[in-house]
């Protein structure tokens, strides 16, 4: 009975922590109007632009781990508002 209380639970922790993780596409989708205004208020993003950019290209090149860890450090380095 342990053994498959054990299971139900891995299988449930399994199905919901990818779930919790955001996709590149959907890091990608929330930065851009967020990159856009930031240009069109003339800020300097600097670093992020990068990041976004490199972000951008991995995503294109299908690595999608590598576009994750791009929008996520372009989201960290964007200016406070």
């Amino acid at each position: 009975m342990r053994t498959l209380a054990r299971l139900a639970l891995v299988a449930a922790v399994s199905v919901a922590l990818p779930a919790w993780a955001q996709t590149a596409t959907e890091l990608k989708k929330e930065l851009f109007p967020k990159i856009k205004k930031a240009q069109a208020d003339g800020k300097d993003l600097g670093q992020a632009a990068e990041e976004y950019k490199e972000g951008d290209k991995a995503l294109s090149d299908g690595m999608q781990d590598e576009a994750v860890e791009h929008f996520k450090k372009a989201k960290e380095l964007m200016p406070k508002e």
